[in-house]
């Protein structure tokens, strides 16, 4: 693994996903979300197939977890008509603060459903990561729209996307596992596809980069999770406030709320700490195993 070289490519890819979250956003304004979905997809597709075609990946036995790619496409599916929901609604600042909360849903997923262990001060973290999302949505000051609760499902959505990628990142051809998102998204434009009108030639670039821009994140995503352990790369995630701010503020007119970014700091601290008490717990863990593989001095004499 080269550490430095996985971080480079997650930022590099949530730098794109940013791009590609700001394409959709000016494309909502003239087409339903489903269409976008559509087009994007289609677009990107292109891209999978040559490279599914150029790693003979084509056949059927270099499929190693159907039904976790099956899931990791319906998941993709969800979340992409989520997203582009709530990116067509709220600032893309907003979005991004509240769907920075996916990491504290792992956590407490992977104690309930993977019996992992989590101590008093990791769950303190992901209280306190909570506390931090309500900061942000203000229950009871602020009405919260259908842009929100998107974003809310959203959260979950990553969660699991999450937990799967944890399973089979490491076993499944990447491009496969892109080809799965691409066909979740492409199902569940399906349903609002009678919504949709012929769209103007001069939108034909703006779909062609959103799509190159969207399937370029999904490999360098994944790529940078084979450099680089999860702890280093779920980080470069809030590097999206870096692009989301001053493009809400000079293209879109949204200037950051005061509360959000407060929230925001507040889940990013949590999660930090999360992440890094997860790193400390795996080199104790690491060392022991180092230390029960060396033999004692006295079993060295007598070989």
């Amino acid at each position: 693994m080269n550490r430095l070289t996985g971080v480079l490519f997650a930022i590099a890819a949530n730098g794109l996903f940013a791009t590609s979250d700001t394409l959709v956003k000016l494309l909502s304004l003239h087409y339903p979300i489903f269409q976008i979905i559509a087009m994007q997809a289609g677009v990107a597709c292109l891209v999978v197939g040559f490279v599914i075609w150029r790693d003979k990946a084509y056949r059927l036995s270099a499929i190693r977890n159907p039904k976790m790619l099956i899931g990791r496409g319906f998941l993709a599916g969800v979340g992409t008509v989520s997203g582009f929901y709530a990116f067509s609604l709220l600032p893309l600042a907003d979005v991004y603060a509240i769907t920075f909360g996916s990491p504290l849903v792992v956590t407490v997923a992977a104690a309930w459903l993977l019996g992992e262990r989590t101590g008093p001060a990791r769950w303190a973290a992901i209280l306190v990561g909570f506390s931090g999302i309500l900061i942000m949505v203000q229950p009871g000051h602020a009405a919260l729209s259908l842009g929100h609760l998107a974003a809310f499902l959203n959260v979950f959505v990553g969660a699991g996307v999450i937990l799967i990628m944890r399973t089979i990142g490491s076993q499944e051809n990447r491009a496969i596992m892109v080809a799965a998102v691409m066909a979740g998204q492409l199902t569940a434009s399906l349903p609002g596809l009678s919504l949709s009108h012929v769209p103007e030639w001069s939108d034909a670039g703006l779909v062609s980069v959103a799509g190159l821009v969207m399937v370029s994140a999904q490999f360098l995503m994944i790529e940078s999770l084979r450099q680089a352990p999860a702890s280093s790369v779920a980080p470069m995630q809030y590097t999206k406030l870096i692009w989301a701010i001053p493009v809400g503020l000079f293209v879109f007119g949204d200037e950051p709320k005061l509360h959000v970014l407060a929230g925001a700091l507040v889940v990013i601290g949590s999660v930090l700490y999360l992440l890094d008490h997860q790193r400390r717990a795996d080199n104790r863990m690491a060392r022991l195993d180092r230390s029960a593989r060396q033999p004692c001095a006295g079993e060295k004499k007598l070989g």
